[in-house]
């Protein structure tokens, strides 16, 4: 499910080494993810739809902490994301992603 690779807080999961075989990705299934669980109190697919965006909890959050993973870069995804259709975000994001691997 494509969907699954566009993070809650604005993270692409493809770019992940657990994805998909240890990990599907975000969805609402994961009861452990503070975004998932605020989102679906507020009825929001994404960080970037909540009014409180960026939250507090969102910006001091590291999705990945990697060296070569810009800090931030998961706040200016959602503000893509609220510009563009899900399905043109993530091929964005997989040419950004693979781009970096080169």
């Amino acid at each position: 499910m494509r969907s699954s690779l566009a993070g809650a807080c604005g993270d692409w999961c493809g770019k992940c080494p657990h994805y998909p075989e240890k990990c599907q990705g975000c969805g609402p299934d994961k009861a452990d993810c503070y975004f998932i669980e605020c989102l679906s109190l507020r009825f929001l697919e994404h960080c970037g739809e909540c009014p409180d965006f960026p939250c507090a909890r969102l910006s001091s959050f590291v999705p990945d902490d990697r060296p070569g993973y810009p800090s931030g870069y998961h706040i200016k995804n959602l503000e893509r994301r609220n510009q563009i259709p899900l399905e043109e975000w993530l091929k964005e994001q997989e040419r950004y992603w693979e781009s970096l691997k080169s």
